[in-house]
């Protein structure tokens, strides 16, 4: 899975967000705010990713348990999914 085409990431100000564009903005119109573990997600999601290669970065750089970690990364990629920003 991935995002889809049309969704851009960026920080502005310290703010990490993402929003559609082109295409993609006649889908979700709207804003994403992210905290730092979603815009690190984000940030994998733009290449190919699989939920458990996402769970295993963010046990790599957060400090923290896998089944936190899994069900954090699961809550996100659904709430993705049901707002058609990923494919696959």
């Amino acid at each position: 899975m991935k995002l889809k085409n049309g969704i851009v990431t960026n920080t502005i100000d310290g703010e990490s967000f993402a929003i559609a564009t082109g295409r993609a903005a006649k889908e979700f119109r709207g804003l994403v705010r992210n905290n730092p573990s979603a815009a690190f997600i984000f940030e994998l999601l733009k290449t190919e990713q699989t939920e458990d290669s996402i769970v295993s970065a963010m046990l790599e750089k957060y400090d923290v348990d896998e089944a936190t970690v899994r069900a954090d990364v699961k809550e996100l990629i659904d709430l993705l999914k049901s707002n058609n920003l990923i494919e696959g």
